[in-house]
């Protein structure tokens, strides 16, 4: 499940009625874990309270795909890093265009440890946390010796925005995934770096076919993985470009989205096993 537009534009009713139902599905044997853009700290919270709440959650997806973590200690086991000679034409193109992009660091120490940094440039400096992770300002990106996980852009206002997103796209298609969740950042990554990617590793770690995962997102970083799954779900507040690549689309937006198609999920499960156990009886 995606976070943002997804799970977080609820109140705490909603949520407390979206932990409801997964404590029923992990009931019944199906796992769950979120697949989101944000950091690994910067989903913290969200895991925190859903872990407070009785959820148990396997890895997670984070960066958009570039990072697969566990959420309980943070750990990392899948990492996807920016080659240095595509961060650097990017820099450059981000200059060119008059835009500051923010280098996104996440690494382990040794005693695995995770460690997540921000990096900026330039004369100002208006805070020292961004996303959960710490801010440091340099005056020049292209001097940083730290592999490079991902890279935000604020987009400019209007058309500006949009012709950025579509040359970003253009320029460097192929050699870095450049994306959206339509907010105001265009969010950039290892060309793999994807939720849909990140998707079938984690169901490899678990044993799970593609074909037995559903997936529920609202915009376009979500679209691969809605598309590829074997039910992909869009809530209503999604774009229809997502609507039209999802199996299912909810009637309500956001968590109670979420909780409607959980709601599906969970009657369709016990449906089934308890047909299976006549059948079995009747036998």
């Amino acid at each position: 499940m995606d976070v943002d537009g997804t799970l977080v534009t609820s109140d705490s009713a909603t949520f407390s009625r979206v932990v409801g139902q997964l404590r029923r599905l992990k009931g019944i044997g199906v796992n769950f874990s979120v697949a989101t853009g944000r950091t690994i700290s910067g989903v913290a919270p969200i895991i925190q309270q859903m872990e407070g709440a009785g959820a148990k959650l396997p890895p997670m997806v984070t960066y958009n795909g570039a990072v697969v973590a566990l959420s309980e200690k943070p750990l990392v086991l899948k990492i996807k890093t920016i080659a240095r000679e595509a961060f650097g034409a990017l820099v450059k193109r981000c200059r060119t265009a008059g835009v500051s992009p923010l280098a996104y660091v996440c690494s382990a120490t040794p005693f695995g440890v995770v460690q997540e940094i921000t990096y900026a440039e330039g004369p100002d400096r208006p805070t020292t946390e961004f996303n959960g992770s710490l801010v440091r300002w340099v005056d020049d990106l292209l001097t940083i010796e730290d592999d490079i996980v991902a890279v935000l852009i604020r987009k400019p206002a209007g058309q500006a925005g949009e012709a950025l997103l579509a040359d970003l796209s253009e320029t460097f298609a192929g050699i870095l995934r450049v994306t959206t969740s339509g907010g105001a950042f265009i969010e950039i990554c290892h060309p793999r770096g994807t939720k849909r990617n990140a998707m079938v590793e984690l169901a490899q770690m678990l044993d799970i076919e593609i074909a037995d995962v559903m997936a529920i997102g609202d915009n376009f970083n979500d679209i691969e993985m809605i598309e590829d799954a074997g039910v992909g779900v869009a809530v209503a507040n999604s774009p229809d470009v997502v609507k039209a690549a999802a199996t299912l689309v909810c009637s309500q937006s956001g968590a109670s989205g979420v909780v409607e198609v959980l709601r599906v999920l969970t009657r369709v499960i016990r449906t089934e096993k308890a047909l299976t156990d006549a059948l079995a009886r009747a036998v």
